[in-house]
């Protein structure tokens, strides 16, 4: 059935369709956004809780692992270990004197570090092969050293230059079973003497309380799951699942390592995800808490977002019956009479003969169109002829300007050089009187304007004789293209009074024209005085005055045409360098159409 027909077969089926659409969609729609709205603030609000709670653990592990660093940097600075590792022990007196030392320092840190108790073993190895072993239990005297030593990570170690690497969580390195505690973390580090030599190195090893410490201080929300992963990606915390990784867990992050709250699923249940790096140590900190438990409440809002849903439909059913009758039918005749206007139709008229507000509407609305048609008339016929005014009336002040320079060099010629060269002269004069005069249009061929111009320059070539020469570089192929008519002379009389006149020695002025594919490109050089940032401020300025600078008149002339005649994006760039150059650039369409 057809849809428009159905509409309007009778008022209730309008009025059915009106109240389906119009009432009862949007009313769905702000019920259900409610409620997703109100579970969509919750885990914002959860995610918010959850990085606070992230970036204060973060901040404590780096804290303790700092701390942890510390000792290695109370060791590694120390002169005694430094002596006690580099130096020959001649006899088993200053071997043993040396270890005395080592262990007053190892005592000192014991005693001033709170992180010492952590540490399992510790062991210093010298390049004069001394060997020093410390930790809290048994570790530290049943571990194979030429193991750790032959391990990869320790040429890794060697290769930092004194810098800490972190191993991460591992098995014990005590392999006889005589342990406390099955998994370790630990970090090794290079010492190296005031020469950076390599004298010695330092491996320790720590039990992983020391996050079970931080975490109980943190007090995390014991809803939530919490793991803390090191750099190779294995779990330090929990301790249950301790060497684990994330995966081997059922836990799968985005690839997006940028990611701070995000959703996943583990074994089929959805979790909403916090996380945390510590950039510094590669580590990351994950928190998690099932969705369900989070949304557990939210059936008290969805049954309230019902309720008020049932109820705001039979209110707006109600009231949409009584308005529609009487205000929406002709509203929405009228609606789309104006629709029609905005599709820039002006000849629409509305037919509405209601004797109400409504109809003296649709009057009102009738006058407005016949008005605004009849001004919109008259502002296109007004623009077009202001336009053609402006333009000849900005091309007209170039010819005064022009011939009042070209009589004064034949008075000039006439007076100092008493030479034929006056009927050259003025045959040059006279084709540019005619190329200009010869047509009403403002554009004429790239061909004819650079005819013109080569006249302008041997007038001026004669006069100045050798004090500049012209080289021409023209892409043959747009010579019969259209351009905007009489831009080169001024911009060309510009480069000669302005740029090359001042100057003592010659100059010479280059015209190089080409495409760009889309544009064509009009370029002017001089190697003249040039000018400063205001000059060339100035001379493009709309409102600047004849008298304000002179010369300038004729490169603003040119541009305001260019742009009336083709776009506010064509015209005149120019750029110089005080004695050095001025190179102004004339960029015009390649479609340019004349009139």
């Amino acid at each position: 059935m057809n849809p428009i027909r159905f509409f309007k077969k009778s008022i209730l089926n309008k009025l059915m369709i009106s109240f389906l659409l119009v009432l009862l969609l949007p009313t769905s729609v702000i019920s259900i956004s409610s409620y997703l709205v109100s579970v969509k603030i919750l885990k914002e609000k959860v995610s918010d809780s959850f990085h606070e709670n992230l970036l204060y653990i973060g901040n404590s592990i780096e804290k303790e692992l700092s701390g942890i660093e510390k000792i290695t940097e109370l060791i590694y600075i120390n002169e005694d270990i430094q002596q006690a590792i580099s130096s020959d022990n001649h006899n088993q007196l200053d071997y043993y004197a040396n270890y005395k030392k080592v262990d007053q320092v190892i005592n000192n840190v014991e005693f001033y570090s709170n992180y010492y108790k952590y540490v399992t073993s510790l062991f210093i190895f010298g390049v004069n092969g001394s060997e020093f072993r410390y930790g809290n239990g048994s570790d530290a005297y049943a571990i194979d050293t030429k193991l750790l030593q032959s391990a990869e990570w320790y040429k890794h170690s060697e290769e930092l230059g004194g810098n800490v690497l972190w191993i991460g969580v591992h098995d014990n390195d005590n392999k006889s079973g005589m342990t406390q505690f099955k998994q370790v973390f630990s970090l090794s580090r290079f010492i190296r003497d005031f020469n950076s030599r390599n004298i010695g190195s330092l491996y320790v090893s720590l039990n992983t309380d020391v996050f079970t410490d931080i975490l109980s201080k943190a007090s995390p929300n014991t809803q939530s799951q919490l793991y803390i992963v090191d750099q190779l990606g294995k779990i330090v915390y929990p301790q249950e699942k301790l060497a684990m990784s994330l995966e081997s867990d059922g836990i799968i992050l985005p690839k997006e390592q940028k990611l701070s709250n995000f959703e996943i699923k583990k074994n089929g249940k959805a979790y909403l995800v916090s996380n945390y790096d510590l950039d510094k140590y590669g580590w990351r900190i994950v928190q998690m808490v099932p969705i369900e438990m989070l949304t557990k409440d939210n059936k008290n809002i969805f049954k309230i977002t019902t309720v008020v849903f049932i109820l705001s439909l039979l209110f707006s059913g109600v009231l949409w019956f009584f308005i529609s009758t009487g205000i929406v039918k002709p509203i929405q005749k009228l609606t789309l009479t104006m629709k029609d206007v905005r599709g820039s139709n002006l000849l629409v008229k509305s037919n509405i003969s209601n004797i109400d507000e409504i109809g003296l509407l649709s009057v009102n609305f009738n006058y407005m169109i016949e008005r605004i048609n009849s001004l919109f008339n008259l502002v296109i016929e007004e623009e077009a002829q202001k336009r053609k005014a402006e333009i000849k009336a900005l091309q007209g002040q170039i010819t005064p300007h022009f011939l009042y320079n070209t009589l004064n060099t034949i008075r000039w010629m006439a007076i100092i050089q008493k030479s034929d060269g006056i009927k050259e002269v003025v045959d040059a004069l006279g084709r540019l009187l005619r190329n200009t005069f010869k047509e009403r249009s403002t554009l004429t061929t790239l061909r004819d304007e650079l005819g013109m111009i080569k006249d302008y320059i041997y007038i001026q070539q004669t006069r100045y004789r050798e004090k500049f020469q012209v080289f021409y570089d023209v892409d043959e192929q747009l010579l019969y293209l259209k351009c905007v008519k009489f831009i080169l002379q001024p911009i060309v009389e510009n480069a000669i009074f302005h740029g090359l006149e001042p100057k003592e020695e010659p100059g010479c002025i280059r015209i190089n024209i080409y495409t760009d594919q889309s544009n064509m490109q009009i370029v002017v050089e001089d190697s003249g005085v040039g000018m400063s940032a205001s000059q060339i401020s100035k001379i493009l300025n709309e409102n600047m005055k004849e008298e304000d600078y002179a010369g300038g008149i004729g490169v603003m002339n040119v541009n305001l045409r260019i742009k009336m005649i083709c776009g506010e994006r064509y015209g005149i760039q120019v750029e110089s360098e005080l004695g050095v150059y001025t190179r102004v650039r004339i960029v015009l369409p390649m479609d340019l159409m004349g009139e």
